[in-house]
């Protein structure tokens, strides 16, 4: 069985706009995938889209990617840019 990877979103982005994430993802490739959410003070909407690439990439090759103690900061940044609350309390692989 392939071992989880397993990322903590930091608070936000860098000044400089890097984010950890994406080195992340980049060497969690073909592999499950567990994101916490439980920092974020501040959803952006380039973070949203990195997000929303990877959630649907995993998808496609069929590979768990969760994303994991969202809090009401991440939810109501979901909102203001569009998408429900609930949106990755979902299981895109049903």
């Amino acid at each position: 069985m392939t071992d989880v990877h397993y990322h903590v979103l930091e608070p936000a982005r860098n000044r400089n706009g890097e984010d950890a994430l994406v080195p992340f993802l980049l060497g969690a490739r073909h592999g499950p995938v567990t994101i916490s959410a439980r920092d974020v003070a501040r959803l952006d909407s380039h973070r949203l889209q990195i997000l929303l690439v990877a959630e649907k990439q995993w998808a496609s090759e069929g590979l768990p990617f969760l994303l994991t103690d969202t809090n009401g900061t991440f939810r109501a940044g979901l909102e203001r840019l569009g998408l429900a609350s609930d949106h990755f309390d979902k299981d895109p692989l049903q």
